[in-house]
């Protein structure tokens, strides 16, 4: 089969090359450069430019052709602008989510079929199986580096192009392969969690936003310190408040119309039975019963009692209350280890 090979420079793409080269597929590398080292304070050894040549690398140790795709100008206008737009309404957004089916499923997917490929392969730890003439994807052997919750965007036609070959394999044993084959980037570390911001998001919204301090305040209007500006905070956030206090506080709400900063210090105050979403995808079909939702990367999955369809959205109902529910953030569903799809909270 003829396979293109989504090379981010990293060694679980590169594994996952390997393991389809060992497999006798027809295939090549492409890097997807999304954005200008130069306009995001990166040296040309670092950043996208750094992986590019990595991936280079690695393709010319397996001796297979590599190649560079540019959706820089797309991934500024879909991805970046509504990065920006998120936090300048006091939401907490996550860029992967939306670049994975827009971008890198999307424009990206489209580029590589042009090129006579007939799949498109990534490292991402998940599983995609065919049953009942639909595609699903299941949540990867490997709990602690699943990435299935990144993925809820995805439709059937662009699971339909898709291969993940690291589905059986956890990280260790990806390193391990990696090393005894020789990969040039079998030491390389983890990618960074959001890869066009170099550092702290702080920089990166100073430089897109306009940061205006205002008041901390208790949910009764008491102001008790002033805040650094409103997108520099999220629901839940505890520590980086520095206003000293009784006890602890945590961050309940983002007043975007005040540019006040509501806090409290009683963490019961974040739990929440329902919440709504909207930008609502299913994989297959929606699901019925025995349902879990997930409201963040680094949680577990919650079961839902129900779904109730509104004009434009979801609302969805707890068993049991959870805590910090962050407008902006993926509410993604499961049922077991199979991903149903997701949308986006509100």
């Amino acid at each position: 089969m003829k396979i293109a090979v989504a090379m981010s420079g990293g060694v679980d793409s590169s594994v996952a090359a390997a393991i389809l080269q060992k497999e006798k597929h027809n295939i090549i590398g492409v890097t997807m450069c999304h954005y200008d080292c130069a306009d995001y304070g990166f040296s040309k050894d670092e950043g996208i430019e750094a992986d590019i040549k990595d991936a280079a690398k690695v393709c010319e140790k397996l001796g297979i052709f590599h190649r560079v795709v540019d959706t820089s100008n797309d991934f500024k206008k879909i991805v970046e602008e509504n990065f920006i737009s998120e936090y300048s309404k006091g939401r907490t957004p996550n860029p992967c989510t939306l670049c994975n089916p827009t971008i890198k499923w999307g424009i990206f997917l489209e580029e590589v079929l042009k090129l006579g490929m007939e799949k498109i392969a990534t490292g991402h730890y998940v599983k995609l199986s065919e049953e009942e003439k639909a595609f699903h994807i299941y949540k990867a052997d490997d709990k602690n580096k699943d990435q299935s919750y990144m993925l809820w965007g995805l439709n059937q036609q662009q699971l339909s192009k898709t291969q993940f070959p690291l589905a059986d394999h956890s990280k260790s044993e990806v390193r391990k392969i990696a090393k005894e084959i020789k990969l040039p980037v079998h030491e390389k570390s983890e990618s960074q969690e959001i890869c066009f911001i170099k550092g702290h998001y702080e920089y990166y919204l100073r430089q897109h936003l306009e940061l205006i301090p205002g008041n901390i305040v208790l949910a009764s209007g008491k102001i008790i310190g002033r805040h650094r500006g409103l997108p520099l905070y999220t629901i839940g956030q505890r520590k980086g408040l520095n206003t000293p206090w009784k006890a602890p506080l945590y961050v309940l709400k983002l007043d975007t119309k005040k540019n006040e900063l509501v806090v409290t210090d009683n963490p019961d105050d974040l739990l929440c039975s329902r919440f709504q979403i909207n930008k609502v995808n299913w994989i297959d079909k929606e699901p019925e019963t025995d349902i879990s939702v997930q409201i963040r990367y680094n949680s577990k999955p919650v079961p839902v009692k129900k779904l109730e369809c509104k004009k434009d959205t979801i609302q969805v109902n707890l068993v049991n209350p959870v805590r910090a529910i962050t407008p902006g953030q993926s509410a993604v569903f499961y049922r077991g280890e199979q991903l149903l799809g997701g949308g986006v909270i509100e």
